[in-house]
């Protein structure tokens, strides 16, 4: 196996800084723009919620929301069943969040 030399590396990015870099002008810029995600602040969605299991896999279903999930545990309730037929087992998730199901556009889909 061969070894990095992180030293040439380092001497050679010297050599090539661009110094017309406006450091304070892209702080700037990074804190004043928005998030990639703001453009869905006004489009619909359905809460739900997302479901962390011990075995590390998560589930997300728009079918339950947290409140759903808070409520069947203070019954004691460990199984909850599905509208498809399935049932979801209580007794194995370590932690559940709420979670937002966005309408999907079908603009720009052939």
């Amino acid at each position: 196996m061969g070894r990095y030399n992180f030293k040439n590396y380092e001497y050679s990015r010297k050599d090539n800084l661009n110094s017309n870099l406006d450091i304070n002008k892209l702080s700037k810029e990074l804190v004043n723009r928005p998030l990639n995600s703001s453009y869905r602040k006004n489009d619909s969605y359905k809460m739900g919620v997302v479901l962390y299991f011990m075995s590390g896999q998560t589930y997300k279903t728009p079918e339950f929301t947290v409140d759903d999930i808070y409520d069947a545990l203070q019954r004691n309730k460990r199984w909850l069943d599905q509208e498809n037929g399935g049932a979801i087992n209580l007794g194995y998730v370590v932690r559940y969040s709420p979670y937002k199901f966005y309408e999907r556009s079908e603009h720009g889909r052939a």
